[in-house]
């Protein structure tokens, strides 16, 4: 099958190395993943939002970094303790989709590329956001999400 989205060698290694070194974390770990502008619509690490990403505390700041009209994939690993009190830092693949996204190419090339992104990063659980994490209840259902 043939895409028109395609993921370089850098942001490969990116992932893999925020792979192996996220397994034990104890605090909120993320990269900002985007497919860059035609000609190439190559799939890179946005690394001014990832620098943002690196510094929040809770998932209330997610909506204030990441774009409110552009589609992202977000990997994060998110540290939590099971009911047996074992501690796990699970990567987990958010699909940023706000509401203001006007632009159907960019709807569509961030839905055709998710498989690729999906394998890529070897995640445990893919949550779609869709509701811009405007109020506390949101943020609230997304945690619910995530901790299922």
């Amino acid at each position: 099958m043939s895409t028109l989205t395609h993921i370089g060698s850098a942001t490969k290694e990116t992932i893999r190395k925020f792979r192996t070194s996220t397994s034990r974390t104890e605090v909120i770990k993320a990269l900002s993943i985007k497919i860059a502008s035609k000609p190439s619509y190559e799939i890179v690490i946005e690394e001014e939002e990832t620098e943002e990403l690196d510094e929040i505390d809770s998932l209330n700041e997610l909506a204030d970094i990441l774009p409110d009209n552009s589609p992202r994939y977000v990997l994060m690993a998110y540290p939590l303790t099971t009911r047996e009190g074992i501690k796990q830092a699970p990567l987990i693949l958010l699909f940023w989709k706000p509401p203001t996204v006007v632009s159907q190419e960019w709807k569509m090339l961030y839905a055709n590329s998710l498989e690729l992104i999906r394998h890529e990063c070897g995640i445990n659980k893919l949550i779609e956001v869709t509701n811009g994490l405007e109020d506390e209840d949101q943020v609230e259902e997304l945690i619910e999400e995530i901790e299922k």
